[in-house]
């Protein structure tokens, strides 16, 4: 159950910011085969005095944050990292070096759902 927040400047048309959207559900169901039900992405915008960008970032710059439960490898979370960059070039048209990711890893007993705490299936 990933939840993902994506951060960008307030300005951009609705078309685009779908297309962020649906980049990172692609990359999600791609990289770890998340069902689609059990992803949560939203997209919030920050005016640009309450967003700013660190040289060398253009007003493109996308930030992403990720609650994901333990247990990945690092190397399923850098394919997961490489699928976010790739699919967001291609689908939005977003440079890799304005792409910056922070991937959260709570314990599981910290997740609940419906009320619940979460058992996983796995």
């Amino acid at each position: 159950m990933p939840l993902v927040k994506i951060e960008i400047r307030t300005g951009k048309p609705a078309g685009y910011r779908q297309s962020l959207i649906e980049s990172l559900r692609e990359a999600f169901m791609d990289a770890l085969q998340t069902p689609e039900a059990a992803l949560w992405i939203r997209l919030c915008e920050r005016k640009e005095e309450n967003f700013p960008m660190p040289p060398g970032r253009s007003d493109d710059a996308v930030l992403i944050e990720v609650s994901l439960m333990p247990g990945r490898s690092s190397g399923k979370k850098e394919a997961l990292y490489r699928a976010i960059v790739a699919r967001l070039a291609r689908n939005a048209g977003v440079r890799p070096e304005d792409v910056c990711i922070v991937l959260y890893e709570p314990p599981v007993e910290n997740w609940a759902e419906h009320g619940e705490m979460f058992a996983p299936s796995r």
